[in-house]
């Protein structure tokens, strides 16, 4: 009897009716006869009925009232070394930015100062739709902020990058993909942001796409305002390791910044399918982002007694002006079923302007004197980049897939800084201070990547890189000192993977890649950024570049589950370090350490379901890191064993509510010369839809204990210190969006027949 019954659901489920009444005639026959009823003429179909008729036996009549399918969608899929999640597919991209997507990424810690880690590690390099962002710090953070979630397809997060990308950064990637392909007909999305902290911000946008027969066009605009606060402390300690304790000095500074910024961002896309095997397209995207830095510093000077010896009062007045303007186009090509060939060429434009004033009054205790200072400075700075590459990828036999291609990368970077200084009544010009930078660079890559199916259970993925960098740097200031540096690397970047499918549902991969960070624009840039008479922050023409070895172990388990072991060794590596000048000032800059190794356990689960309405995704680490620096002294050394997790909490609640807990916590780690406490945080959203799922509600609240404060800890050779930051990072919000569609569906045949090529470039500003 079960087994009919079942067979009756089944042919009902087949055409999706809500409500049946079934009048089925039962007899003993088996199942070939009830798959050919059809043909037999027992099986027939009306508006309201299905009837099996058998004359032969007793008639019954069975009432369905309703029938609801469930199925669980997961969004993220899980391999060894990369982790995707179809943001498209979810309640994310109704999240308001790219940057609150990418706080709700499983292993994704992003920091109020611009810093962004990938399972509890730095180093992460970003990519937009494969290219490489060329931005760090604020920069980037105001471009995410800018970048409107419904905008993104699918986020990649790789840890074991081959060799068609570039062989920069950590192996730690970060891959947002953009949607480009639209539905049939139109879509446009709305969407308005306010959040609340101490000061307010808000963010508007809009998307409008569509798809004509071969045609597909997208645009995208939005805009943001607001205030961010920072509240910084520290404590320098020079001197402290002389013998002799009367030469201590202490340095107590506390600072209060406020900027006010404004950003406009534009994206337009266009992408034309010609035939089935050929797609085509270009891009244009306009960044425009202005900020005005309001600081107030006050310094105390502590010589060996418990009173200040004098103090120092300054102001900081800094006008930032950043534009980005980028264009490309790309053409793929399916030659057959089994070779894909992939062009692109870019071009992008940055140009940057820093206007400060700067004024400070220095009162010396003891006899009560006052030294009155004005500082005014203004700095310019444009790079430009031309990116193009070309890739095919074909079977060369069955089970054997090979890759390769090549890259050539120009970068043209030209900066200029002036000060002037006020002093005996006069401008003079502050000749410490003002430089000019010049950099260019070209990169040339040659690549092959090859993937074999030795047998049903072994695959194995080996590829190799060639790279010849060349450097022309030329550093001038207003002394006539010149600085030239004439670089060139020609390096070699293996990658292997070998893969062993223990079982259906479980897998096992060792993988091994070389990788390089060279310097970036900013590190190499000796334009020097005035915080205080005290504390500069400048770059280092001298960097060399730091080699990195990767090895991962990895175990898959329903490509859900996974647990990686990782060991990582750097030669050379880079870290800013803390040093004074022969005016007892703090000098901030890039150098480059001895060697670095550490060691991590990490644990990804991408679906864990307590209950029902209940989902978990969690990420936990345990990384080990030390890194070694030698002066003329001694040796030094940082070391620190850092456990890290990360869960991310949704609960579905009647009425289509979803709420959704997220938190983090960072054990104390240690970076460089640096050691930084432990951080956490608890993020909370409530969202719920209406009118068929087209407008979405979200109320939420950020760093709701107002945890996420850095707290950093740094020893040098002649100085140690301790420097925290408070941030406006407690806010409240609300989003809303609507969404409106008009046309057809999207035809499957259509799709995009390839993405474009992924590149990962170190080159940042």
């Amino acid at each position: 009897m079960n087994w009919r019954f079942s067979c009756l659901v089944s042919a009902i489920m087949l055409y999706s009716l809500k409500s049946l009444q079934a009048e089925v005639q039962i007899r003993a026959f088996d199942m070939d006869q009830y798959n050919n009823a059809e043909n037999n003429d027992i099986y027939r179909r009306s508006d309201s009925l299905y009837l099996l008729r058998d004359t032969s036996i007793k008639k019954k009549v069975i009432e369905i009232g309703e029938v609801n399918i469930f199925r669980r969608f997961n969004p993220i899929k899980l391999t060894a070394g990369k982790l995707t999640y179809e943001v498209s597919k979810t309640a994310l991209n109704s999240s308001g930015n790219a940057l609150e997507v990418l706080r709700k990424m499983p292993g994704v810690t992003i920091m109020p100062n611009g810093k962004i880690s990938l399972n509890g590690q730095e180093g992460v390099q970003f990519l937009i739709d494969g290219k490489t962002s060329f931005l760090t710090g604020e920069n980037l953070i105001t471009y995410l902020s800018a970048m409107p979630a419904s905008s993104i397809d699918i986020v990649e997060l790789i840890t074991q990058p081959d060799a068609t990308l570039d062989a920069g950064g950590d192996a730690r990637i970060i891959n947002l993909k953009r949607n480009t392909k639209a539905s049939n007909g139109i879509r446009v999305i709305i969407s308005s942001q306010v959040e609340q902290g101490k000061y307010n911000r808000m963010q508007h946008h809009i998307m409008a796409e569509t798809t004509i027969k071969k045609v597909s066009l997208s645009n995208s605009y939005s805009y943001s305002k607001g205030r961010d606060l920072v509240d910084i402390t520290s404590s320098r300690y020079l001197d402290h390791d002389t013998k002799e304790s009367i030469k201590d000095l202490q340095l107590d500074m506390d600072a209060i910044r406020k900027k006010d910024y404004m950003n406009h961002y534009y994206n337009s896309t266009l992408d034309y399918s010609p035939t089935k095997h050929v797609n085509t397209g270009a891009y244009v995207l306009l960044n425009n982002n202005r900020r005005v830095k309001d600081e107030e510093v006050n310094s105390v000077f502590l010589y060996h007694k418990v009173q200040p010896d004098s103090v120092i009062n300054t102001s900081n007045l800094l006008h930032h002006n950043f534009r980005n303007f980028s264009t490309g186009a790309f053409l793929i090509a399916n030659i057959d079923k089994d070779s894909k060939w992939e062009n692109y060429f870019d071009r992008q434009d940055f140009r940057q302007s820093d206007q400060q004033v700067q004024w400070s009054d220095k009162l010396l205790v003891d006899n009560f004197q006052s030294e009155k200072q004005e500082l005014v400075g203004h700095t310019d700075v444009q790079v430009k980049i031309t990116t193009m590459q070309t890739k095919y990828q074909f079977n060369i036999i069955s089970k054997l897939v090979s890759t390769f291609g090549g890259k050539y990368t120009r970068v043209n970077m030209r900066t200029k800084s002036l000060y002037d200084v006020y002093r005996n009544n006069q401008w003079q010009a502050e000749k410490q201070l003002s430089n000019g930078f010049g950099h260019g660079e070209k990169l040339k890559s040659l690549f092959f990547q090859l993937q074999y199916q030795t047998s049903e259970v072994f695959t194995l993925d080996m590829g190799l890189r060639y790279e010849h960098a060349a450097f022309n740097s030329l550093a001038t200031n207003d002394t006539d000192a010149h600085d030239d540096q004439l670089r060139s690397y020609k390096n070699f970047f293996p990658n292997m993977t070998m893969t062993y499918s223990m079982s259906t549902q479980q897998k096992l991969s060792l993988h091994y890649n070389r990788r390089v960070n060279r310097p970036n624009f900013r590190d190499l840039n000796p334009f020097v950024e005035v915080n205080d008479p005290y504390l500069y922050e400048k770059g280092n023409p001298d960097l060399k570049p730091e080699f990195v070895n990767n090895m991962e172990l990895t175990w898959v388990f329903k490509n859900t589950y996974s647990l990686q072991f990782s060991y990582t060794l750097k030669q050379d590596p880079i870290s800013k370090s803390y040093n004074l000048d022969h005016n007892n000032r703090t000098v901030v800059m890039p150098l480059n350490l001895d060697h670095a190794s550490g060691f991590g356990l990490r644990f990804n689960a991408t679906t864990i379901s307590p209950m029902r309405s209940w989902n978990i995704q969690a990420n936990a680490n345990l990384m080990y890191k030390n890194f070694e620096w030698i002066t003329k002294d001694k040796v030094f050394h940082n070391r620190r064993l850092t456990p890290a997790i990360q869960l991310q909490n949704q609960f579905n609640l009647p009425s289509k509510v979803n709420l959704e807990i997220n938190c983090f916590f960072n054990g104390a780690t240690a970076e460089g010369q640096a050691y930084i406490a432990h951080l956490w945080s608890i993020n909370t959203g409530l969202r719920k839809t209406f009118f068929q799922d087209k407008f979405t509600l979200y109320i939420y609240a950020n760093d709701l204990f107002r945890s996420n404060r850095p707290n950093i800890t740094f020893n040098g050779d002649v100085m140690n210190g301790k420097y925290r930051e408070s941030y406006d990072s407690r806010a409240f919000g609300i989003n809303l969006s609507y969404r409106l569609n008009k046309g057809g569906k999207t035809d499957p045949k259509n799709n995009n027949i390839g993405n474009r090529l992924e590149e990962n470039n170190r080159i940042s500003y």
